[in-house]
């Protein structure tokens, strides 16, 4: 389980490309900024990484894990933070389609194995969906590409929950 502790595992080794505005569009930033920090966001995966990790502290390589994906969710939200200033829009904790501010009621506060990874592993397929989404709709190539380099470390994140959830069954 070495590489488990590698932070590497969770994070493509693609380069996150450059994003170029040439006019901010609000449109663009309302529909960015729920994947920032609405409900099923960058924001809500990380308080939920966190929470799971603490439950996981008797599984070491599990709880190191769990450290370095909820990093590389920091990395997202940043991306998504900047993209939203560049577009014309504070990069505040609410979500620009629902107008609504992020709340600790976001998160799936599941306690038990395997339910954890189930929780963990439903958040990643909706994160990819909603990036395959944003990268159909939004029509700059630059942001489509940063979606689209963001849905790779999605999948990893999903290919090593999975690969505990096969460990249950």
């Amino acid at each position: 389980m070495k590489d488990l502790i590698s932070p590497e595992r969770f994070r493509s080794n693609a380069p996150y490309p450059a994003v170029t505005i040439r006019d901010g569009d609000q449109r663009y930033a309302r529909m960015i900024s729920d994947a920032y920090t609405g409900k099923g966001s960058e924001t809500t995966a990380i308080a939920q990484y966190r929470f799971h990790r603490l439950l996981l502290n008797e599984l070491p390589d599990i709880y190191t894990a769990y450290q370095h994906i909820a990093a590389t969710e920091m990395i997202h939200q940043d991306l998504l933070g900047n993209l939203l200033k560049n577009l014309g829009m504070a990069p505040k904790l609410c979500s620009g389609t629902v107008n609504q501010f992020w709340s600790g009621k976001f998160p799936d506060y599941r306690c038990k194995l395997p339910d954890i990874y189930e929780a963990d592993a439903q958040g990643e397929r909706n994160a990819i969906a909603h990036y395959s989404m944003l990268a159909e709709r939004i029509k700059n190539e630059s942001m489509q590409a940063l979606f689209r380099r963001i849905i790779l470390d999605e999948e990893l994140h999903l290919s090593f929950l999975n690969s505990l959830i096969a460990e249950f069954r």
